[in-house]
């Protein structure tokens, strides 16, 4: 026996006391997430910074792992490796020994297959990455995935 889920959630990310920490630095902020991808059971299907205080991710994922697990797992990843990627530029927003990047709250909302092109189009206006080969295609939906 087995399952067959199409969970789609549209999360925002705020870094930490609202700072423009994430301005300047966006093609990192995309390049790590898409390793976070890489290296976990999600997809990001669409992403963009705005204000650069916050990013927006419009992801499919497996039921595998709860929401709120899946958004520690972006955090923690992504917030390693762009302070590995930007330490001069984060150390201007955040100091002392800790390395922090994102505030300890998120935004989810689910997306049901009707809205799911809305959503992908906002949160590719929100600055997404200039560079085509950044952002993952939406894959046609085939009859056997209805």
């Amino acid at each position: 026996m087995g399952s067959k889920t199409d969970l789609r959630y549209h999360l925002i990310l705020t870094t930490k006391y609202r700072r423009p920490a994430l301005a300047g630095i966006e093609d990192q902020v995309y390049f790590a997430m898409r390793e976070v991808e890489a290296a976990s059971s999600f997809a990001i299907e669409a992403m963009g910074v705005e204000d650069g205080n916050h990013i927006h991710l419009a992801i499919k994922a497996s039921s595998a792992y709860s929401i709120a697990s899946l958004v520690n797992r972006i955090k923690g990843m992504s917030q390693h490796r762009l302070w590995l990627a930007a330490p001069a530029h984060l150390q201007r927003h955040y100091w002392g020994p800790s390395k922090k990047l994102w505030h300890g709250a998120y935004y989810c909302a689910t997306t049901g297959r009707v809205s799911s092109d809305k959503i992908l189009d906002y949160v590719r206006e929100q600055n997404g990455p200039r560079d085509s080969s950044a952002r993952l295609k939406t894959a046609p939906v085939s009859r056997a995935d209805r």
